[in-house]
């Protein structure tokens, strides 16, 4: 039996731990270049460790002020219910946000996109279909949760992400809004079938 609901966790909540990762695992390839350049005291390689270390502190500053943006709002985990979306039914989803007497969202968007190869290596992705909602804006226990619907019209396709696949269909539910002189986005990929 299919779950009634389904919890997913934004796309934004790895983005800054992958950032500084990346960053780390720089850090720790320039060492061999930093011990290969004193050995042979060759000033191509000086200059080649500086640019990898120079790179791997941009990309650790670059993850932890994504981190940082992340935390002003906390996990914020979408609950869908039912757990797929089905296209033509109403699907309902709410999203909690850790702070109290949170008001800075005005709409939830829902969008359909469409991956295509243009080039052997090249994709790109479309916005097939998009709407916005107004959310239901809840205050309760320390926390602020926003509650929407939506039905996906007959006509749209559904999630297709299979590998051998040209054109990749993909949902997405997402917010913005600025705070601070800073857009915060969240988005999360929900699953839709037919």
């Amino acid at each position: 039996m299919e779950k009634l609901n389904k919890v997913i966790f934004s796309k934004e909540s790895k983005t800054g731990v992958a950032i500084q990762i990346f960053g780390v695992v720089c850090f720790f390839a320039a060492i061999p270049l930093l011990h290969t350049s004193t050995k042979s005291n060759s000033p191509a390689l000086y200059l080649f460790f500086a640019g990898f270390f120079s790179f791997s502190i941009l990309l650790w500053v670059i993850g932890s002020y994504q981190r940082r943006k992340f935390s002003k709002l906390g996990k914020t985990p979408l609950t869908l219910n039912p757990s797929v979306c089905t296209i033509g039914e109403e699907f309902k989803g709410s999203i909690e946000i850790t702070k109290p007497d949170f008001n800075s969202v005005k709409e939830i968007s829902i969008t359909l996109w469409q991956r295509r190869k243009i080039a052997d290596d090249e994709y790109r992705n479309d916005i097939v279909w998009e709407s916005s909602a107004t959310p239901n804006i809840i205050h309760v226990d320390g926390k602020t949760i926003l509650d929407f619907s939506f039905v996906i019209p007959h006509d749209k396709e559904p999630t297709n992400q299979w590998f051998f696949s040209k054109n990749k269909y993909f949902w997405e539910a997402s917010f913005e809004f600025v705070e601070s002189m800073q857009s915060i986005k969240r988005t999360w990929e929900i699953p839709v079938k037919r």
